[in-house]
């Protein structure tokens, strides 16, 4: 029997052999597997610090703004001040204080429409009758 099996073909297996894991193609993936591992650490580290710096300069910038608000805010107080007011009045302006105040006294009553602005044509009072809708008449004429 021994001699049938070496003169006939060699049997085809029916699906590709399976390669065993070496050790040279184990080492090298596992070398790889750590490089991207470690990749992706020093890259996860780098964003972490490029943002930690980004939000301190950030901060900064924000608190470089506030203390610009602070002193704008001081120097509107200043300028608006009733001092400096009257001094630039007496100063650019050549004002003075009024030395002597009179008072008036107006004995008419004041208008009862606004005077201005005036319109053209006078409003024309409706008549009593139809100043109120038909059906508050109706209303009130119910017991």
């Amino acid at each position: 029997m021994a001699t049938l099996d070496r003169l006939g073909p060699a049997p085809t297996p029916s699906f590709p052999a399976r390669t065993a894991w070496r050790p040279r193609r184990a080492i090298a993936v596992a070398l790889i597997l750590a490089t991207a591992i470690a990749l992706l650490q020093v890259v996860q580290s780098s964003s972490a610090a490029n943002t930690g710096q980004k939000l301190q300069q950030l901060e900064a910038r924000r608190s470089e703004l506030k203390a610009r608000v602070h002193e704008l805010e001081a120097e509107v107080a200043a300028l608006a001040s009733l001092e400096r007011t009257e001094r630039a009045a007496r100063e650019r302006l050549g004002m003075v204080p009024a030395r002597d105040q009179q008072y008036i006294a107006v004995d008419v009553p004041s208008p009862s429409v606004p005077l201005l602005p005036r319109p053209l044509l006078e409003p024309t009072p409706l008549p009593d009758d139809e100043s109120e809708p038909w059906w508050r008449a109706l209303l009130k004429a119910l017991p």
